[in-house]
């Protein structure tokens, strides 16, 4: 299951926050509409994320019993394009194993994705907050890899401040417009979206689940 929220805040262009994870959505939904694959693709665009993931808890709270059983992973995309750095999360621990699987990956294909190096101890390395759509499939016991880009060096190293030269960007009426983003980093939004999206299509395509 692959899913992005398409809401952002009030007075907000979201083009960071979050046109960027239902652009990559939809690039990887192009890329397998003719494709035969061993299981199930589910691709879920969420509302309200920005009041408190109301649109993936209650979607989450919709799922039968085999449904959970049955859902191999979750891949959820928000803030792509914005930020320093292009990471991958998931779960701790060996149930980390979706995160994992997408680092090996982009080393493969020479991918600039890392993950959280754990600065912050309340964020253990390869962690994130639960914040985003990931969290309500966390709840079920869904394994999860969760895509931004942000920058885990700055400010309470909780992976909020995005960049060095204009700190956050998200929820910003003017940082995160579509010129601003493009003025002040030429590039990043058609390097991050090729990225991200390479990686996307590479571990839907590749992943396996591990031997229980």
């Amino acid at each position: 299951m692959v899913g992005a929220h398409y809401d952002t805040v009030k007075g907000v262009q979201g083009v960071d926050d979050n046109g960027s994870g239902v652009g990559v959505i939809l690039e990887a939904i192009e890329s397998f509409q003719h494709k035969k694959m061993p299981y199930t693709l589910t691709f879920v665009f969420f509302g309200a994320e920005e009041i408190g993931t109301k649109g993936s808890e209650y979607y989450t709270s919709q799922m039968t019993p085999k449904e959970i059983q049955n859902t191999v992973a979750m891949v959820n995309l928000d803030s792509l394009i914005a930020g320093d750095k292009m990471y991958v999360y998931g779960d701790e621990g060996e149930d980390g194993w979706v995160r994992d699987q997408a680092l090996d990956l982009a080393k493969k294909k020479k991918l600039n994705v890392e993950t959280n190096p754990g600065l912050n101890p309340e964020y253990p390395k390869g962690s994130t907050g639960d914040w985003s759509d990931h969290a309500a499939f966390k709840k079920l016991g869904i394994p999860f890899a969760y895509f931004e880009a942000t920058n885990w060096a700055l400010g309470d190293q909780d992976g909020y401040v995005q960049t060095e030269k204009h700190g956050a960007i998200w929820h910003n009426p003017e940082k995160d417009s579509l010129n601003f983003i493009r003025s002040q980093f030429p590039g990043r939004m058609e390097e991050r979206l090729h990225t991200f999206s390479i990686l996307l299509i590479e571990l839907l395509t590749h992943i396996k689940e591990p031997k229980k």
